[in-house]
């Protein structure tokens, strides 16, 4: 077989996507399979709580997953019954899941016949839960629900890998407990892999060598885009920077619709402003090595220690811009936010009407831990630090100290200039433009949509 999509979701935008490449390759006279895993899955909008369960029309959710797969028959694509478990398999994730651990750090490295599937747990329980750092013993439960998930999900995959000896697996982005045992029973029989996910709007797709939440990876594809791009590269890289501060939601949502336009804190004085934009950053909280952070583990470490120089500053005043999505946090979260304070700092909650980009030209300085609003500081003309890892990171267009003491000593040079605003461009050209266009597949929202005429709500 040459190449073999695997999906455990019915989630409409991974189905799809799934149907779309799987027909592309049998069209291509490619050998071609696909096979839909039946596990216990948390994160599959099936199983959410508080929902009820998906409908597929008059039907339930599994016979939306039959029509696709009749329809890839159609297409000369084979469909493949996932893999029976051994009584063996059964009783070794059992045990496994019995066994969990009650530490985050713990969890995190608690591997299955060593894939990272504990990590991938963490990713999981961190988008369900909405913290940051849940705490295991009050989602014990979901912990191992999701261990099971991922060790039954790496078992039949691994098993479908062995009978069927593709060349090529591909799956749906590869970060969730549900998604990562595919990509990790793959990598360890050898066999190459590709990830699956959105391009750069929701009406499209990309194909990925690597995890799409490898920043390193990620970086090199912007410069590679940029040096294959034609004449109008520079026009859509502009375009990109432009488009957002129009309120036009480039990507999945505009999160700013409900600010109000120019609007900006009152004055502080003659103090030297310093604008902090907090990340909205749980889907690459536990990545493992993926990302590199040069000073600080995180951004909560990040923020406290802003917070302790701002405090002992005379001339310095510290605006911590808190992204808008935090007001979906968990409770937890949102008191951590709402605690900061201090002498010189003020924290501008996310439901604040506060303009983030009346209150970037406001600022003198703009600080971030790798949002996305460190980039475009940098294109509208501000010194913009960058205190994490990023996409953008190396293009130059923003400052990336390496210690605590070089951070601080940019902040408080009053001469800081803005680094040149063509360095931005490669950045926004990506962003605007990377991605295939759908054939099969047709994507109605960022949730939704048909496949070959058939609705996949």
């Amino acid at each position: 077989m040459d190449v073999l999509l695997i999906e455990s979701s019915s989630f409409s935008p991974a189905l799809g996507t799934a149907g779309e490449i799987a027909i592309n390759a049998a069209v291509a006279g490619k050998k071609t399979g696909f096979s839909f895993l039946h596990v216990d899955n948390p994160e599959d909008p099936r199983w959410i709580s508080n929902r009820q369960p998906q409908r597929f029309g008059k039907r339930s959710w599994k016979q939306k997953v039959w029509k696709v797969e009749s329809i890839l028959s159609n297409y000369g694509v084979t469909t493949l019954p996932e893999e029976f478990l051994s009584e063996n398999a059964r009783l070794t994730i059992q045990d496994y899941v019995q066994n969990a651990p009650h530490s985050l750090r713990e969890l995190r490295a608690y591997n299955y016949k060593d894939a990272a599937l504990g990590l991938a747990t963490v990713s999981s329980l961190i988008t369900l839960t909405k913290s940051t750092e849940p705490d295991p013993d009050q989602h014990y439960p979901l912990i191992q629900r999701l261990l099971q998930c991922s060790a039954m999900v790496y078992e039949k995959a691994r098993a479908l890998i062995l009978k069927y000896n593709p060349q090529k697996v591909i799956a749906w982005n590869g970060r969730t407990a549900s998604k990562k045992g595919i990509f990790e029973a793959a990598k360890q029989l050898g066999v190459e892999v590709q990830y699956s996910e959105r391009g750069a709007t929701y009406e499209r797709y990309e194909l990925f060598d690597q995890p799409p939440h490898d920043f390193a990876y990620l970086r090199e594809k912007i410069k590679t885009y940029w040096q294959q791009a034609g004449m109008d590269r520079e026009e859509l890289g502009h375009a990109f920077f432009k488009n957002r501060r129009q309120g036009e939601g480039i990507g999945l949502t505009n999160f700013t619709s409900k600010q109000q336009k120019g609007l900006v804190p009152g004055k502080t004085s003659n103090h030297r402003q310093i604008v902090y934009y907090s990340s909205s950053d749980d889907e690459f909280a536990a990545v493992g090595d993926l990302i590199k952070p040069p000073i600080f583990k995180n951004q909560t470490e990040a923020i406290e220690s802003l917070i302790t120089w701002a405090s002992n500053q005379i001339d310095c005043y510290l605006s911590i811009r808190v992204h808008p999505q935090h007001q979906k946090k968990s409770l937890e979260d949102r008191n951590l936010w709402q605690s900061w304070n201090g002498k010189n700092v003020q924290v501008i909650p996310p439901d604040s009407k506060v303009d983030s980009y009346a209150l970037m030209d406001w600022a003198d300085v703009v600080v971030t831990y790798g949002s996305t609003t460190g980039v475009e500081a940098a294109y509208w003309g501000k010194p913009s630090v960058l205190l994490g890892d990023s996409k953008y990171s190396g293009l130059g267009c923003v400052y990336q100290p390496r210690s605590e003491a070089e951070v601080y000593s940019l902040l408080e040079n009053d001469t800081l200039a803005p680094l040149p605003q063509e360095t931005c461009l490669p950045y926004g050209y990506y962003f605007l433009s990377f991605g295939m266009t759908y054939n099969y597949y047709n994507p109605k929202t960022v949730w939704t949509g048909d496949f070959l005429g058939e609705p996949l709500d």
